[in-house]
């Protein structure tokens, strides 16, 4: 229990989107139990409503879709949470909206943050009567030690929080960082160009860009997504049904032309439809938990002298990714097997260590090589490829961007779903032993680096806004650079550089030989890790340059994640102290009801730990 003698203790929570919002839920649900009818003063700061936050506000376009059905996210932490603080059963997104869905389960952005918004209104006017709350639209400008309590790191003094309102600063014992995704100043670029990002669609600078005026687009992503809608629909275009079914577009003329590409070249697939209304699975209902990928088993491998997830990690989550494609592959479409169910299972678990013996029992159990999981082929469908021109590559990936397309809405969709579905899994697995301490620093490094692969395939838009992007691309708004693109900001010698007298972005890429795309304007639709240099935040910005946090760097040098100590995710400043009363709690993906959620089961503890000195 907390011996917390004086004045009141003081918590501030910095950014209260949704996980700030939660971690407050969690704060309020634990006190009755941890704190007693003790004062609890707790502060909230953020410049944008409380519960929706930057990102789910609501003053936005209804354009901008949410990426997760409205019947999968939720808030409220239900019965099947595993924490020591009490549960708190609530409705889902689709549960509580009184607005439709987009695509039959998609909500508006502006409709999450309505849900996101009644949920921190509900939980804190529900609040003990012993907590104080003080909301401050405001941005935290910096964060000072007291010379009072001395300037260790060791949670025992005052943290006094400067804000940019004008309001006095204030003191808090415990600060939690829940800003949400860093936004970055965008690189100077040569004058006469314009360079839009990186970061969330911006509306307003989107608007900027000419009817008719080229522009390279760097990002194949979610961001991209977002910003199609705006610069298409938003400026007037239409989608109509052909009588075959497909999609096509109805430009308005004040469209752009974009010219876009990314690493891997091909946009990311869409979700896998949902069953039509009533209508029967057929696919195998997901496991419960996963088979060969636990926690458990990860933690074990993970534990051994020299450890490397790659090495050691990464085949049981490739063994589960298998075993889930095939079982979904042999329950669907049975004739495309030539062995049974039982004894491809029963060789398969024998296998799951030895790659090359799994390859050879896909090859005996599933003959057309399509229908094999090629994890290699998924991630980067165009790697090796050359193409004769811009146009062999517009027509083959309009035949790529279809196929996908049917693949995971057509009557065989299950497949695609299952793997979703195990890749959702075994992400909470990886999620959870990062967040509870047990991947050590360059473990981290690794698994992000390999996980990739799982926010490519399952963090997808939703099916009706890829079945969009294919008819821009048919229409001429989106042209594909190809994968590996290269930018370079040139003042020189391009034609569009001639007609407008100035500087001119140029697009690339290896495998289109010859193939130049040229434009005024640079649309970076990606989120970038941030150089500590280029970062917004006044907060983030003042500690880095102090050395009060400090940035992870990958083999390229390039700066990530911040530098945390375990699962309390405690900051570690530069000269390797850590700060335990302050809490890095970074972005995390809307939790799924009556899953366990890792992301209430952290937020708990950390409440718990805020409440307790933990």
């Amino acid at each position: 229990m907390n011996d917390h003698t004086g004045p009141a203790r003081s918590l501030c929570i910095i950014g209260c989107g949704p996980r700030g919002a939660s971690i407050v839920e969690r704060i309020l649900a634990n006190v009755p139990a941890l704190y007693g009818d003790r004062p609890l003063d707790l502060h909230i700061v953020d410049p944008y409503p409380p519960g929706a936050g930057r990102t789910w506000r609501t003053d936005q376009s209804g354009l901008l879709w949410m990426n997760s059905a409205a019947e999968q996210v939720t808030m409220y932490p239900d019965e099947s949470v595993e924490c020591d603080g009490p549960p708190r059963p609530g409705p889902t997104t689709a549960g509580w909206l009184d607005a439709p869905l987009h695509d039959g389960a998609y909500a508006a952005r502006r409709d999450q943050g309505r849900y996101l918004r009644h949920f921190f209104a509900t939980v804190t006017r529900e609040r003990p009567d012993s907590v104080r709350l003080y909301v401050h639209r405001a941005r935290v400008t910096d964060l000072r030690r007291t010379a009072a309590d001395g300037a260790a790191p060791d949670g025992r003094g005052r943290q006094q929080v400067i804000l940019d309102s004008g309001e006095p600063p204030f003191l808090a014992d415990r600060v939690v960082f829940a800003q949400g995704h860093t936004e970055t100043l965008a690189a100077p670029v040569p004058a006469g160009l314009t360079r839009i990002g990186p970061g969330p669609a911006d509306a307003e600078a989107l608007e900027r860009i000419p009817p008719g005026a080229p522009v390279v687009v760097r990002g194949l992503g979610l961001v991209f997504i977002d910003c199609l809608a705006l610069l298409t629909e938003g400026r007037g275009g239409r989608f109509v049904r052909t009588p075959g079914g497909a999609l096509r577009y109805l430009p308005s003329g004040r469209e752009p032309r974009l010219y876009a590409g990314s690493r891997r070249g091909v946009p990311l697939p869409p979700k896998p439809a949902k069953a039509a209304p009533g209508a029967p699975a057929t696919a195998p209902a997901p496991a419960a938990a996963p088979r060969f990928a636990t926690v458990d088993a990860c933690r074990a491998r993970l534990s051994r002298p020299g450890a490397s997830f790659a090495r050691d990690a990464w085949p049981l989550v490739v063994a589960e990714l298998g075993w889930c494609h095939y079982r979904a592959l042999f329950a669907e479409q049975p004739a495309r097997t030539r062995m049974t169910w039982q004894d491809f299972d029963a060789q398969y678990a024998l296998l799951i260590t030895d790659a090359d013996r799994l390859a050879k029992l896909a090859r005996a159990a599933v003959p057309d090589p399509a229908d094999r999981l090629d994890l290699d082929r998924l991630a980067a469908p165009l790697a090796g490829l050359k193409f004769a021109g811009t146009e062999d590559l517009q027509r083959q990936l309009r035949g790529h961007l279809a196929e996908v397309l049917q693949r995971r809405t057509g009557p065989a969709r299950g497949v695609d779903t299952a793997l979703v579905d195990a890749l959702q899994r075994v992400g909470a697995v990886i999620e959870e032993l990062w967040r509870s301490g047990d991947l050590e620093t360059h473990h981290v490094t690794e698994a992000l680096r390999h996980f990739a692969l799982g926010t490519y395939l399952s963090s997808g838009p939703p099916p009706l806004r890829a079945a969009q992007l294919l008819a821009l691309a048919e229409a001429g708004i989106v042209t594909f650079v190809g994968p590996d693109m290269r930018v370079m900001a040139l003042a020189g010698e391009g034609a569009a550089e001639r007609a407008a007298g100035g500087a001119v972005f140029r697009a690339s890429s290896p495998a289109v030989p010859g193939a130049v795309h040229e434009a005024a304007v640079l649309l970076d639709a990606r989120l970038a890790a941030p150089a500590p240099d280029r970062v917004t935040d006044p907060l983030l910005r003042a500690l880095l340059s102090r050395g009060e946090l400090v940035q992870e760097h990958d083999e390229d040098g390039a700066g990530g994640m911040l530098h945390l100590s375990g699962a309390g995710l405690h900051p570690v400043d530069a000269s390797g102290a850590v700060h335990r009363d302050r809490i890095i709690a970074g972005p995390a993906q809307f939790p799924r009801p009556h899953t366990n959620a890792v992301y209430f089961r952290q937020n708990d503890a950390l409440a718990r730990g805020l409440l307790t000195d933990g």
